[in-house]
């Protein structure tokens, strides 16, 4: 997996892994208070290289209706916008999100709420689909951001 360096164009390296309690104390550069996050699932994304966080995702496995949720989802404070540093961030955590999804025998299916000002965002940018207040991927739409996202190419 990588991200992209918007000025140099230069392909990182980079990993995701469930955060540990004390990371969520420290964390910088978010806006949220991820440590109201702490019962739930969540993973940062970072670069192998520097261990920087570029992006962080807390889900909920819903197992009786076979689906991942997307709780919250966030890219640090220097990748948001038209001057971000990095691109791919929140693509990346989203086809996690997918595989983790196929992983638990719930064939893609990844739900959220989104704020309304991003609703076209998620369907233009990754294929979700609306359901009520909900966004949804699963099958084939899951699949394709996995292919995209989470290859090393």
């Amino acid at each position: 997996m990588f991200i992209i360096n918007e000025i140099s164009n230069e392909k990182i390296k980079v990993s995701i892994s469930e955060i540990e309690v004390n990371e969520l104390e420290k964390l910088t550069g978010f806006q949220f208070d991820w440590e109201n996050e702490i019962d739930f699932e969540v993973f940062k994304l970072y670069s192998k290289k520097s261990n920087e966080i570029h992006g962080l995702i807390s889900i909920a496995r819903i197992f009786e209706e076979l689906r991942i949720e997307i709780r919250l989802i966030e890219l640090s404070k220097v990748n948001i916008g038209s001057k971000r540093k990095f691109s791919r961030i929140a693509g990346i955590l989203i086809a996690f999100a997918c595989k983790e999804a196929f992983s638990n025998g719930f064939y893609g299916f990844v739900s959220l709420i989104p704020k309304t000002r991003l609703i076209e965002h998620y369907q233009n940018k990754y294929g979700f689909i609306q359901f009520g207040k909900h966004l949804a991927v699963e099958l084939k739409s899951s699949e394709n951001l996995m292919n995209k996202y989470l290859s090393n190419d």
